[in-house]
């Protein structure tokens, strides 16, 4: 299967079989969705003057401080379950198309955004990322320990602030829309990958609740909705500032 048609699998396959879906990832990814589509909306009425809310402060700052762990903890998670030990080469041909797809759409969010909003194009956000993550991850798929040491020590640091860093969410003087750094985010991966075959053994043996399918389709369609999300909500958020 060509690249173009796994892309366009990615937006119109059906949902995958019980058995393929593991429904404590599938949840998260949802949570991670649901609280970005809450924070995109309230970032959309405070720029657009509908709405005063200050997302420098409280929930409105916390929130994107929940969502973007969300995503790469479940991406660590996912990215290293049923993996084997093997050389970088094998594992980057296991992950290439992950990588590439991740990064093609990255590229393309990075080329709108530039043309748009110029000023505070997206050139680092969480699609790149998780592409940069997947991209390091072929040095220890199939591993659990060495992640999990590594992430874990790169979260200490920067709880504890050992080296100096730059808030990594701080859009405002990066002048970004989107801006999510490595550090310390890739820690956050990489403790997903060092945790994934322990939360396997423990949490595959509940499957997800015939009533809750629909959470792991939403789940599966994770980044057709990221990239089509912001459009919908800045379309409606600007007619409803134009009506008023």
């Amino acid at each position: 299967m060509s690249f173009l048609k796994k892309l366009f699998y990615e937006f119109y396959s059906p949902l995958k079989s019980e058995t393929q879906r593991l429904f404590y990832i599938d949840f998260l990814r949802f949570l991670a969705i649901i609280l970005m589509i809450i924070y995109h909306t309230g970032y959309d009425l405070a720029l657009l003057k509908v709405m005063k809310i200050n997302m420098r402060s409280t929930f409105w700052y916390y929130l994107p401080r929940v969502i973007v762990p969300l995503f790469l903890f479940s991406s660590g998670l996912s990215i290293n379950l049923n993996q084997s030990v093997n050389s970088i080469s094998e594992n980057f041909k296991k992950l290439r198309f992950r990588i590439f797809k991740i990064a093609f759409f990255a590229l393309l969010i990075s080329i709108v955004t530039y043309i748009l909003f110029p000023k505070f194009w997206i050139f680092f956000g969480t699609l790149h990322c998780i592409a940069s993550c997947s991209l390091i991850a072929t040095l220890f798929l199939g591993r659990s320990l060495l992640p999990l040491v590594i992430g874990v020590a790169i979260q200490l640091n920067y709880f504890l602030s050992l080296i100096p860093f730059q808030d990594p969410m701080d859009q405002i003087k990066i002048k970004s829309m989107d801006y999510i750094s490595l550090y310390p985010w890739l820690g956050v991966f990489l403790i997903g990958m060092g945790l994934s075959k322990i939360s396997f053994e423990y949490l595959s043996k509940y499957p997800c609740p015939k009533s809750l399918k629909w959470i792991s389709f939403i789940s599966q369609k994770s980044l057709p909705i990221y990239l089509l999300h912001q459009v919908l909500i800045y379309s409606i958020v600007l007619l409803i500032s134009k009506l008023i």
